[in-house]
């Protein structure tokens, strides 16, 4: 009678645990990734634009155009501020993010340029700047760079000035402390318009402006009335000065990952919610704007003399800063730059 000795016994059971861990292995492998589940990050409050009409969106979506894809979206600085999210986004611990121009760069400097007083003529102008061929090799660079690709670009909102008193033009600035973001293009910003721009952090400028730290501040008009800044401003100084933007990123090894059809639908959904956060922030501004004028919560200064910021703040940006080329070409009359 044959009889298996104890060492090839041993290696019989060894041999079939380890038959038995690659079979639970690859059950748990196909199970991770039927469907691809994608964590998704960013600062913006829920009723912010961004998210509301956005984000908030993004996991029913996918759901409806890919049974292969799911994502999971945390607001609200949940995980983490602006730049800590650039940080595990890079590092491969979140799958997508959103960030705004200036952060970005502080990888790339030229990405400023959006982030620069009056870059863009409106919020149309900016969409096709920074979806357009200008702006598309320095979204390759960051790829190259860092890993991080931009799915798109969603409008974030004409920013304009409030303030106690009205302020209608660049001398109506002089001295005037307007709390900008602390990010280096935002400052510039602030002493292109006139003003001596303040980096004072989101969540105390309520209380900069109640206080008087701050004489002002700007921002979208949907993000003024989340932010409660119409409670301690007498007005609203519509200068749009910037035409504010975020930008849509995934982290690339991810993203090759991904197969076509995933990718197809990733990108079509993100883009088509960037279309509905742009009517509703519009639409919002609109009303908000509308609501205030008939019941005099804000005074809404109307006869702002934008020509006049307006060049100042091209004459500042003209040179000097690693967009200026950038930003002259941007900003050049369409009738010229057509000129041979």
């Amino acid at each position: 009678m044959n009889r298996i000795c104890p060492p090839t016994l041993l290696w019989y059971r060894r041999v079939l645990t380890m038959w038995l861990i690659s079979l639970c292995g690859c059950q748990s492998e196909e199970a991770i990734d039927k469907p691809l589940r994608l964590r998704m990050a960013h600062v913006y409050e829920v009723s912010a634009p961004t998210h509301a009409y956005g984000t908030a969106h993004l996991a029913e979506r996918l759901r409806q155009v890919s049974s292969d894809l799911d994502v999971t979206v945390y607001p609200a600085a949940q995980l983490g501020s602006e730049a800590e999210l650039l940080e595990q986004l890079v590092a491969g611990e979140l799958d997508l993010a959103i960030s705004g121009p200036s952060f970005l760069a502080m990888w790339h400097p030229p990405l400023g340029v959006l982030d620069a007083a009056f870059a863009s003529r409106d919020l149309d102008h900016m969409l096709e700047t920074a979806r357009g061929e200008e702006m598309a090799p320095h979204w390759d660079q960051l790829r190259k760079e860092y890993d991080v690709r931009v799915l798109d670009t969603w409008a974030y909102g004409s920013r304009h000035i409030t303030s106690n008193i009205p302020i209608r033009g660049p001398d109506d600035l002089d001295g005037f402390r307007l709390r900008m973001p602390g990010a280096s293009v935002w400052q510039a910003s602030g002493a292109a318009l006139g003003a001596s721009p303040m980096p004072i952090s989101f969540g105390e400028v309520y209380l900069a402006l109640q206080q008087g730290i701050a004489d002002g501040q700007e921002n979208p008009v949907p993000v003024i009335k989340a932010m409660g800044f119409h409670e301690v401003q007498d007005c609203l100084n519509l200068s749009g000065h910037i035409q504010s933007s975020v930008q849509i990123l995934m982290n690339e090894r991810v993203w090759q990952r991904l197969e076509s059809d995933q990718q197809t639908a990733l990108l079509k959904t993100v883009q088509e919610l960037g279309e509905e956060v742009y009517r509703g922030t519009v639409e919002d501004e609109a009303r908000l704007i509308d609501e205030w004028r008939k019941e005099g919560t804000m005074r809404i200064v109307e006869d702002v003399d934008v020509d006049a910021f307006r060049d100042r703040a091209r004459e500042f940006f003209s040179s000097g800063y690693a967009f200026s080329e950038l930003y002259n070409r941007i900003t050049a009359d369409p009738v010229e730059s057509q000129q041979p």
